[in-house]
């Protein structure tokens, strides 16, 4: 069981992610094709997965390859910007933390022998572990991502929602199936069982707590950050319908604009709306507009700033048309 100790400090510091990290979506898509057991509502997607993998996805793959147990590298606390610029921080992890990280594993032989390269910082092996990064991004989320977005956004609402109504112990309480939360006096207590560690406790002494929602997660698990505050992943509970590329929205709307108007479901602003759906800034304020003109969007002004809201009409069409293909980056 790991236990994370909270105070009252830790808990007026805790926020949670507005969507889906897209390198914690990733390390967990590939933990699922290597997992014994796969939930029902991800099968087909694991096998058209599994059917798409390439010799050149390896070197990802080679990392992600032990259930349960993933080099923290692969998962940096950070996520904001674009595919592209975080698969460069995790390509540029320096060289001392490659070694400490995989060197053991690669001695161990609990990662293969090829992975010596990078495990040294050798400059090819970083690059082609970019590439397999995005190569497998390619074919195991981007077909998915406005599905896993609108899932992630959509667990968030409902946290709103308890939020306003009950406060943030119910959130706790209501987290997840796999999540106990208990107060103890001055102090309080959110636990899970660890599939590979007993009898951890944690305190964040005042740090905070940074809760981040996965569709693709087995179980809950905690990102290094040895400065900020602690990042907890949990896993959304899942829908009712399985995990696949749709694009009636798409079809209808457009491509671009169908992920427009999906990312606007937590009123994001115009350069947040820009980076999520991979286009400039320009071009994300002219969708905007003419989603804008056909009722499905509104635009309010926050300070220096403008918020992208969904209207009644824009969540009706988005539920009823289901997500757009799309994929960050």
């Amino acid at each position: 069981m790991t236990t994370l100790r909270l105070n009252a400090t830790d808990l007026s510091r805790t926020v949670l992610h507005a969507g889906p990290a897209v390198l914690v979506e990733l390390a967990m898509a590939a933990q699922r094709l290597v997992l014994a057991d796969v939930p029902t509502h991800l099968t087909a997607w694991r096998a058209r997965t599994r059917a798409a993998l390439r010799p050149d996805m390896r070197p990802y793959l080679d990392l992600c390859r032990t259930p349960y147990l993933l080099p923290d590298f692969l998962t940096p606390p950070r996520f904001d910007g674009d595919l592209a610029s975080l698969v460069d921080q995790v390509a540029g992890t320096p060289d001392e933390v490659l070694a400490a990280e995989l060197g053991p594993l690669v001695e161990s032989g609990a990662l293969p022998a090829r992975v010596a390269p990078l495990a040294a910082g050798e400059a090819a092996a970083r690059a082609q572990l970019r590439a397999a990064m995005l190569a497998f991004h390619g074919v195991a989320l981007a077909p998915y991502w406005t599905e896993v977005e609108t899932a992630v956004r959509a667990d968030r609402a409902v946290r709103g929602h308890v939020l306003a109504g009950g406060g943030l112990d119910r959130v706790l309480r209501d987290l997840s199936p796999y999540l106990a939360w208990a107060e103890t006096g001055e102090s309080y207590a959110l636990s899970y069982r660890c599939a590979v560690a007993d009898d951890i406790e944690l305190t964040p002494g005042g740090r905070g707590l940074t809760l981040v929602p996965c569709h693709l997660a087995p179980q809950p698990f905690l990102l290094a950050d040895p400065t900020g505050p602690l990042v907890l992943v949990y896993p959304i509970r899942p829908g009712p319908e399985h995990l696949r590329s749709r694009a009636p929205l798409a079809d209808l709307l457009g491509r671009t604009r169908a992920a427009v108007l999906a990312a606007t479901a937590d009123a994001p602003g115009t350069s947040q709306l820009a980076r999520r759906v991979g286009v400039s800034a320009a071009t994300a304020s002219e969708h905007a507009a003419t989603l804008r003109a056909a009722g499905l969007i509104t635009t309010r002004r926050a300070g220096a700033s403008v918020r992208h809201c969904l209207t009644p009409l824009g969540e009706q069409l988005l539920r009823a048309g289901g997500p757009a293909e799309a994929g960050p980056g």
